[in-house]
């Protein structure tokens, strides 16, 4: 990681894992990140600053392709299901680009309101009503 993506220091590193925090720029905007790694976990990666806004009355959800919980959410980066990542993959070289371009593409949804991303994901909304039946 420290190769590659220079910006992202290492803030907690062990036998189970480790946690990356810095500021990464896709397009317009600086946004301070955290990754953090467990060993057989999938990684989380969220935007520390600036909060991420929401347009309430967006079709695609107020802030689409994140997990919950809405106070806190972490960026969805890929589809678990259709094993696009597995904990051989490099860090540096899957999840980090996937983040770069999920900004992109939320940068581009607030100007938009449309989601350029692709991918499959529910919305918060669904995820927590399931979770309450």
């Amino acid at each position: 990681m420290k190769a590659t993506w220079p910006a992202l220091k290492v803030r907690k590193q062990g036998f189970e894992g480790a946690k990356w925090v810095g500021v990464l720029r896709p397009q317009y905007q600086k946004y301070k990140m955290s990754i953090v790694y467990r060993l057989f976990e999938s990684p989380t990666v969220k935007v520390l600053t600036p909060k991420l806004i929401r347009l309430p009355d967006n079709e695609e959800g107020q802030l689409p392709h994140v997990y919950p919980p809405a106070e806190d959410p972490s960026l969805c980066l890929y589809d678990p299901e259709t094993d696009e990542w597995d904990g051989a993959m490099l860090l540096s070289r899957t999840i980090v680009p996937w983040t770069l371009d999920w900004l992109s593409c939320y940068e581009l949804w607030l100007m938009t309101g449309r989601w350029t991303g692709g991918g499959r994901h529910p919305t918060i909304e669904t995820e927590e009503a399931e979770a309450i039946q």
